[in-house]
């Protein structure tokens, strides 16, 4: 039995090598099909249009990035991020009570090994990189 929903005939069109370029992919599932929807492309200036709205896009995206502006997340990505469960920052060892900071309780850290030089200290729990966040409390 036959799939009657398969193309058997499939050409890419791409202007460069880079992950960046855009694609246009067209099927058929005959070859004298594939050649009209070819043509077609090319009579319509499809081929261009696709090229102008490359240079467009990254004329604006680099626009944003000289501004200043960050990437934003899809909503479904925040989303699935939010449902995601989130693991207990490390507690502080035996005797010793976690300091807060206005961002909430510090998370105790250590790190090194592996012939680096050992360190343990309490971190604050605002994101990493945070303008606002709190410098280390270093613990010899």
């Amino acid at each position: 039995m036959s799939d009657v929903t398969r193309d058997d005939f499939v050409v890419s069109f791409k202007p460069h090598t880079g992950y960046d370029a855009p694609l246009l992919a067209m099927k058929d599932a005959t070859a004298a099909g594939l050649a009209d929807k070819v043509a077609a492309a090319e009579a319509t200036a499809l081929f261009a249009t696709i090229a102008n709205a490359d240079k467009a896009f990254k004329a604006a995206y680099n626009l944003g990035v000289t501004l200043g502006a960050t990437p934003v997340q899809h909503p479904n990505t925040v989303q699935a991020q939010q449902a995601a469960p989130v693991s207990a920052p490390a507690g502080p060892p035996p005797g010793m009570t976690a300091p807060t900071c206005p961002h909430g309780t510090k998370a105790w850290k250590t790190g090194g090994g592996n012939g680096k030089r050992e360190w343990k200290a309490w971190m604050c729990p605002a994101p990493k990189g945070a303008p606002d966040q709190c410098p280390p409390e270093w613990v010899k």
